[in-house]
């Protein structure tokens, strides 16, 4: 587009009027992420999680789907702010920040009055201010080769004395990687022994819950045959449930998505095994 005909005062209205356009159109974009997360429609395209949706179905890199779908959640909560997320006295960027810090709902309406106009530093600051805790870390990742991946994190003094308490039970020196290695399959092992411990006998049973409980052998055989939810192929927060079930869903994310299609508002009582 060559702009360089238009006169100086035309070319700095339209620009106003393109950035009021877009504020509107960022609205309507988090009432409908706002809905699609209310119905888990991404389930229906095998994504298991909105991100996933934003990231690849509608191309948004992972910060800036994050912070949409962090607005869209805080309309969901508290609709008052719309108007100020149109009109610019509301950013995302400071909308996300605000949830990084703050949990209560009720303290959250009060502090976006209060970041209101500012910059992501200004908000840092008043932030840090009002509630008096430090930024949140995030924990990074970045590929550094074919096979590596590095990643950075903060760990707590305690969580860091955990750490040395065990390579010192070890007795041998081990790299982080070798030792977040173990870490992690002894935890599987641990998970895997609460996850499918051994349930009552099927004749233990009242009549009323004959053929509703699910053998902890019948969960390792699933579990070890599908590894992933058969619906949209999430590995996260997996359920179980009845291939002619007694209740609706699949991963919790589909076991809701289930429910909601069926109308049904409280949570399923029994996990969902294909």
């Amino acid at each position: 587009m060559k702009l360089n005909h238009v006169a100086n005062k035309i070319l700095l209205i339209d620009t106003k009027k393109l950035v009021s356009n877009e504020r509107s159109a960022l609205t309507k974009l988090l009432h409908h992420l706002k809905e699609i997360d209310k119905r888990k429609l991404y389930c229906d395209l095998k994504y298991s999680s909105l991100l996933a949706y934003c990231v690849h179905e509608l191309g948004y890199d992972g910060a800036s789907a994050q912070r949409r779908i962090v607005a869209a959640r805080a309309l969901a909560e508290m609709p008052e702010i719309e108007q100020k997320i149109e009109d610019g006295r509301l950013s995302l960027t400071n909308i996300s920040l605000v949830n990084q810090f703050i949990d209560d709902p009720l303290q959250k309406r009060e502090v976006f009055k209060e970041v209101e106009n500012l910059t992501k530093k200004e908000c840092e600051q008043k932030l840090f201010e009002i509630t008096g805790k430090e930024e949140k870390s995030k924990d990074r990742t970045k590929r550094i080769s074919k096979d590596k991946i590095q990643v950075a994190f903060v760990l707590s003094d305690e969580t860091m004395s955990v750490v040395e308490e065990l390579k010192n039970l070890l007795g041998k020196d081990m790299e982080m990687d070798q030792l977040v290695q173990f870490m992690a399959k002894e935890a599987i092992k641990s998970v895997e022994k609460t996850k499918f411990k051994q349930t009552k006998s099927r004749t233990s049973l009242s009549p009323a819950k004959v053929g509703r409980v699910i053998p902890a052998s019948v969960k390792r055989e699933v579990f070890a045959r599908d590894k992933k939810c058969t619906n949209c192929g999430t590995t996260h927060n997996l359920n179980y449930d009845h291939i002619i079930p007694y209740s609706l869903g699949g991963c919790f994310q589909c076991n809701q998505r289930g429910r909601i299609k069926a109308g049904l508002r409280a949570p399923p009582e029994r996990i969902k095994l294909f």
